[in-house]
């Protein structure tokens, strides 16, 4: 134990623990707090699980009526639609379809959508999901 050593203030938290436990800590806190800031968030995926129906199409400037199936998330991560079957992620506003090769990110918006816009045979396509809501059984509200 040097000089410096025994001038040095102790916290109530290192007198308690000792200074090597009161570090130990410290760094145990922040490494905690790292892991639940990158990992995403289950409660996130919660929120948009569910049936989404296709609610518009618009290919290049023409808007018409919407063929497409469903869009069926699931709460353990997988996912159904256009004959694909995969697993999704969500990073931030966006959903990632794992077997998604043409329309890549679908962009999470408020009002419970999901809008694809990609590319495809040189047009431009923006498909828009709205989710059904189920109340209760026999109860469907879109």
């Amino acid at each position: 134990m040097g000089i410096r050593d025994r001038n040095r203030r102790v916290s109530p938290l290192e007198a308690m623990l000792g200074y090597r436990w009161g570090a130990l800590w410290w760094s145990s806190l922040f490494c905690i707090g790292v892991l639940l800031h990158a990992t995403p968030s289950a409660r996130a995926q919660a929120k948009i699980v569910g049936t989404y129906r296709c609610a518009s199409a618009q290919v290049g400037k023409r808007t018409g009526q919407c063929i497409s199936p469903p869009l069926i998330l699931h709460a353990d991560g997988r996912y159904h639609i256009w004959g694909e079957q995969g697993t999704y992620k969500i990073r931030g506003r966006w959903l990632y379809l794992s077997e998604s090769k043409k329309r890549g990110p679908g962009r999470l918006c408020r009002g419970r959508q999901i809008i694809f816009q990609y590319s495809y045979r040189g047009q431009r396509h923006t498909i828009k999901f709205r989710r059904e809501v189920t109340e209760q059984a026999g109860q469907v509200y879109t």
